[in-house]
């Protein structure tokens, strides 16, 4: 295959043309920025919870900064501090007779870094428009850094992907709440590395969670639409 076939030839070539065709959409995107806190809890399923929802839940607390491209679609980037943990005493044998002789625990706290794109169900910009609030989805790819733990879990990287909520407060501030899904690349991070012997991309991977709140500001008058897209 010829390089300029190649997928990462046409991505590099398209945004080469953006940034040369369209420079003021770049810079309308960078003052249609807003930045924030986020706070809320985190959980984990794996190996020792594999179903159990809001499970031995700790405190997780960050900072946000939303880029937003247009009424539809932002990026966002996001810096977690946050705990996860869990123990196969907290089971009983009856619910999980594949696991009885796992009397394994773990505690990680960890650095969750990611950045992330939104889609916004209704056209929302921060303090501009008809529409002051909005249901959004999101994906995206993350890095997390083990900063203590008790087990061999190491640094990963991570798929996540989640739904919220967010609305405006007042001319500078909005606020809003979501709860998304960690996928790890990973059976380590409770330290038990498939004990069932069955093999899976799906299933033998750990994963986290976060619910939470955040609010943001801006600090920069919203920019208007650039000149190129009139």
């Amino acid at each position: 295959m010829r390089l300029i076939d190649t997928p990462f030839y046409l991505i590099m070539r398209k945004l080469l043309i953006i940034l040369l065709l369209y420079p003021c959409s770049w810079i309308t995107a960078q003052r249609n920025a807003n930045f924030g806190i986020i706070g809320g809890i985190s959980y984990y399923l794996g190996d020792i919870n594999p179903n159990r929802h809001f499970y031995n839940p700790s405190p997780a607390f960050g900072v946000i900064y939303r880029i937003n491209i247009n009424p539809r679609y932002a990026i966002r980037g996001n810096a977690y501090y946050t705990q996860i943990s869990g123990s196969d005493l907290d089971f009983s044998e009856l619910l999980h007779p594949d696991r009885a002789f796992l009397p394994v625990s773990f505690n990680t706290t960890m650095l969750d870094l990611n950045i992330q794109a939104e889609f916004n169900f209704l056209p929302f910009t921060p303090n501009v428009g008809k529409y002051k609030c909005t249901p959004y989805v999101s994906c995206g790819i993350g890095f997390t850094m083990a900063i203590s733990t008790n087990v061999n879990t190491g640094h990963h990287f991570t798929f996540l992907f989640g739904a919220g909520f967010k609305f405006n407060l007042t001319d500078k501030i909005s606020t809003g709440a979501e709860w998304s899904f960690r996928k790890t690349f990973t059976d380590r991070i409770d330290g038990v590395e498939n004990p069932t012997g069955i093999h899976s991309m799906v299933h033998n991977n750990d994963w986290y969670s976060y619910l939470a709140v955040f609010i943001t500001y801006k600090f920069f008058k919203f920019a208007q639409d650039c000149p190129a897209y009139r």
